[in-house]
């Protein structure tokens, strides 16, 4: 309390000298011919006030300890991305003529609120070997840190085992983290193991009593920081083997692993529920997201944070497949926000994504292309495509790079020998129609002098059933629902008698663009002329700036955290269609990309971006083109959102 006494008197003591430099201006500015405010940079380099007839003033200089608190505050809160206030309210922030004695700080906002973490705490996971711990805790971290600004470091006991003082040098690591945190910037660490059987022999690897007890009084006597333990626990060992153990690399790499995690198991003790460690500030969470039990957590800001966090992750298979809306009607126009339908192209970009989804996402297929012939290219279909005796299909001869305006980013998006033509769309149609099995019967369907939109898969079995149950989200745009207006809408029995709506639609707020607020409907161009200072705010601090009765990034960041827990908590392939900077900051989330690079992220139209992540194998990702190609116009508001 002392140190927070002292701290709020200095700065009650800079205000008052504030607003006496601001008194004494406005006399010596009468007598210099000048108006305004004392400028917080000229604190400390003026002298007394001069006679009226001088044509300069000079100002006597605040006492050197309000200067240094000025000083010192102003670089503690202007810390970036440990920052109290986004860079764009510093001049707000500054005494002016108005307001000679401003707020020093303004009030908190969801994504900073990291800043407000005074204790140290530290974060350990123990429990059985290929439990997940490490993915858990690498996912923990980067949650942490970009909804939060809780800026938490990892440490991996692994990487101190088998040094002559690994446990010392640990200790000191973690002391260097919290001193190099001053004022409260980093005050979370989280240490975990990459391989719990060979970390067994340091202290830090809590299996067992004496050493989680040895582990927080160490923290508590030498750091003066609180321990959490995170314990994984897994009842159903054979699901959980198929799922995960048999996929991993250490698994892959050691024939010996299953047998190492045995013996570990015949040391490794349980966290105590007798009574013996309810001092202990612990989480078991158990079965991933089925059950969580937490213990002297739940009244802490980081406690309760971490608690229903860990109640919705689990180490297993993500698959998500991100998509902007299809180009609107008033980005053709370059106007930002609003709620307009789709233009043209939208509408275009809204067919071929239902055959994705129906393809890819559904039935699983690997590769997906789709190429627009114009009429004159039609008439080559006869060298380009052959048929398969016996069958239903049509099967593309050799590769399609300089025909048809396949795409070069990538063999998923390309057209290569042996890939079956599922479905075409002839120009002036609004549906795309199942392939004939012979390439005359193609060309009677498309007819003469028209251009034809066809869709080529990886084989024949592509186009079976479902092999996968999947889910659907966009904004409540009414863009967000025309694009994905033609997905196919059927309803699937499940084993245990429920019945699971393939796609089912579920929109949300939370995954609408950012608000522009009085900018709405307006392009950038006609906000630079109208607001200039307004636009350089921007341009300055992207992340950080809040548009006029709208929204900031960070306002952003805040009401998707509970979308962010619900994505981590499936199993099941996820699509969501939505809006650039919305799908910026889920896709530097999933990524593990600070907050602070997500603005400049580009999220390509017409397109789907699809990421797959797990514990066992870890993080891969594809870009499928669609098309057809944007507007110029819809690419500059794209990247100016």
């Amino acid at each position: 309390a002392e140190p927070a006494t002292a701290h709020f008197a200095a700065l009650a003591a800079a205000a008052a000298f504030a607003a006496a430099s601001a008194a004494d201006a406005t006399s010596c500015d009468d007598a210099c011919g000048r108006g305004g405010g004392l400028p917080l940079e000229e604190l400390g380099a003026s002298a007394a006030p001069a006679p009226k007839q001088r044509t300069s003033c000079v100002r006597s200089p605040p006492p050197k300890s309000i200067s240094a608190t000025f000083e010192a505050e102003e670089e503690h809160m202007m810390g970036g991305a440990d920052s109290a206030f986004v860079l764009s309210q510093q001049h707000l922030l500054q005494p002016s003529s108005h307001n000679p004695t401003p707020t020093m700080v303004p009030p908190p906002i969801e994504g900073l609120s990291g800043h407000h973490l005074r204790h140290k705490i530290v974060t350990c996971f123990i429990g059985m070997p290929l439990r997940g711990q490490a993915h858990i805790a690498k996912r923990l971290q980067h949650y942490l840190d970009f909804f939060h600004g809780a800026h938490t470091e990892l440490f991996n006991v692994n990487d101190y085992v088998g040094r002559p003082n690994g446990d010392d040098e640990l200790l000191e690591a973690l002391r260097r983290h919290f001193d190099e945190g001053a004022m409260g910037k980093q005050s979370h660490a989280i240490i975990y193991t990459t391989n719990a059987s060979l970390a067994a022999t340091s202290q830090w690897s809590g299996h067992s009593k004496s050493r989680r007890r040895w582990m927080r009084n160490a923290l508590e006597a030498e750091l003066e920081a609180e321990l959490h333990l995170v314990e994984i626990q897994v009842n159903d060992i054979l699901e959980h083997s198929l799922m995960y153990i048999q996929r991993h690399h250490l698994v892959q790499d050691d024939p010996q692993t299953e047998a190492h995690i045995k013996d570990y198991g015949k040391r490794f003790v349980t966290i105590q529920e007798d009574g013996t460690e309810d001092d202990l500030n612990y989480i078991k969470v158990i079965d991933y997201n089925k059950k969580v039990v937490t213990n002297n957590m739940m009244q802490t800001f980081l406690g309760s944070r971490v608690a229903r966090f860990l109640g919705n992750v689990h180490p297993y298979s993500h698959h998500l497949y991100l998509s902007r809306c299809g180009e609107s009607e008033y980005t053709t126009s370059g106007k930002i926000g609003g709620d307009s339908g789709l233009a043209h192209r939208g509408h275009q970009f809204a067919l071929r994504l239902a055959e994705f989804a129906e393809t890819v996402i559904c039935k699983q297929a690997k590769n997906f292309a789709v190429i627009t012939l114009s009429a004159l290219q039609v008439k080559e279909l006869p060298q380009r495509l052959r048929a398969i005796p016996g069958t239903t299909g049509l099967l593309a001869i050799g590769r399609w790079d300089d025909f048809g305006g396949a795409n070069p980013n990538g063999e998923h998006n390309s057209v290569v020998d042996g890939m079956y033509l599922t479905r075409f769309l002839v120009e002036g149609s609004m549906k795309f129609e199942d392939c004939p099995a012979s390439v005359p019967a193609l060309l009677k369907s498309v007819g003469s002098g028209r251009s034809v939109t066809l869709i080529f898969t990886d084989s024949i079995g592509a186009v079976g059933d479902d092999a996968a149950l999947c889910r659907l989200w966009t904004s409540t745009a009414w863009r967000a629902k025309q694009t994905v207006a033609h997905f196919s809408k059927r309803k699937i029995k499940l084993s245990d008698g429920k019945v699971w709506e393939q796609l089912g639609h579920r929109e949300y707020r939370n995954l609408n663009e950012v608000y522009a607020g009085e900018y709405e409907g307006l392009t950038h161009e006609e906000i630079a002329i109208r607001q200039p200072k307004e636009a350089e705010l921007r341009e300055k601090d992207k992340l950080g700036y809040r548009y006029p009765r709208g929204e900031s990034y960070y306002d952003v960041i805040a009401r998707l955290d509970d979308a962010i827990q619900s994505v981590e908590s499936y199993q099941e392939p996820l699509m969501i269609v939505a809006h650039p900077a919305v799908l910026r900051l889920i896709y530097a989330y999933v990524k593990g990309i600070p907050r602070e690079q997500a603005p400049d992220f580009d999220i390509p139209s017409h397109s789907v971006i699809y990421l797959a992540y797990d514990g066992a194998v870890g993080m891969t990702e594809r870009q499928y083109d669609l098309g057809p190609p944007p507007s110029s116009t819809q690419l500059a508001v794209a990247h100016g959102v």
